[in-house]
């Protein structure tokens, strides 16, 4: 981590907090532990990217439901949006981007661009506290409730490049892979159901930003073709540089299988000082058949029987 970079690269200017927020009954004041409610872009992300087509597909799916369906979707404990109230007053999701992201991209007849309201879970309130902006950013890098690497997986990103709402994150292919690979069960996620049974020889957690590791392992070892222009050497996973993404993704995603079970999977977080099997390393090579549909053909659903 640059601090000094995390410091100077940040404007910060701390003036009257707004007492409620225009989407939903979370307020700056908040003590920590409070459950709220937020529209989905009044909460700020705190990562960089995201797996375009597995947010697409999310937001297909969302889309089909109905308003009392989604409403009750959205109030469920599994998607309570962690967050953390930072200095500024503002509200920083410290998971489930993809789905705020998808919320975001839901479009649906059946119910208005105010039914897009996220339940908030408050873990901890900046306000109160004689904290600077970069060490604010400092403490979340440190509690790893910030991930500050790029769409293209380059780390030590200036926390003040991040986008003010999930409307701005980056597409990220490799993330959408590492997403199929993890439903296959070609790593084991604890807590998904189809994989149990799949390891059992090791204990293991879910750990933060799981899939964003194993996103940038393939990243290094399997190549995605873009176009050969001078704007996709900053932007190359945008819609001008990456074509076919879906073809592409499914043309290594075997591939991808097959380096998931390997050593050399097992020594890439060895060298980054983690614990492959803390991590969901799965050697043994067994894993499950993905059916394809939906966007592009492209929203995976595993096959358990």
């Amino acid at each position: 981590m640059n601090y000094r970079s995390l410091v100077l690269g940040s404007v910060f200017i701390i003036g009257s907090l707004p007492s409620t927020l225009l989407g939903g009954t979370c307020k700056p004041s908040d003590p920590v532990d409070t459950l709220c409610t937020l529209h989905v872009d009044e909460v700020r992300p705190t990562q960089f990217a995201v797996g375009s087509v597995a947010v697409t597909c999310k937001a297909q799916s969302i889309s089909e439901k109905s308003k009392k369906k989604l409403k009750k979707y959205l109030a469920g404990e599994k998607r309570q949006i962690p967050a953390i109230v930072g200095p500024d007053g503002h509200f920083y999701m410290t998971d489930h981007h993809h789905l705020s992201t998808a919320l975001y991209r839901a479009v649906s007849s059946k119910w208005g661009n105010k039914s897009k309201v996220l339940h908030i879970k408050i873990l901890d309130n900046f306000t109160t506290k004689d904290t600077s902006w970069g060490e604010f950013w400092a403490a979340m890098q440190k509690e790893h409730l910030s991930y500050n690497y790029d769409n293209k997986g380059i780390p030590n990103m200036t926390f003040a490049l991040l986008p003010a709402d999930v409307s701005g994150l980056l597409n990220d292919p490799y993330r959408t892979l590492s997403r199929w690979v993890r439903e296959s069960c070609g790593y084991v996620k604890k807590g998904k159901e189809q994989c149990d049974g799949i390891r059992t020889d090791h204990a293991h957690e879910a750990p933060f930003f799981m899939e964003f590791f194993w996103g940038d392992f393939f990243r290094q070892n399997l190549r995605l073709t873009t176009k050969d222009l001078e704007v996709c050497k900053s932007i190359p996973y945008s819609e001008t540089c990456l074509d076919n993404e879906v073809d592409q993704l499914k043309g290594i995603y075997d591939k991808s299988m097959k380096l998931a079970a390997s050593e050399k999977a097992k020594k890439y977080f060895e060298k980054l000082k983690l614990d492959p099997w803390e991590y969901g390393y799965n050697p043994s090579g067994k894993h499950l058949k993905l059916e394809w549909g939906g966007y592009k053909n492209a929203c995976e659903e595993p096959v358990t029987q």
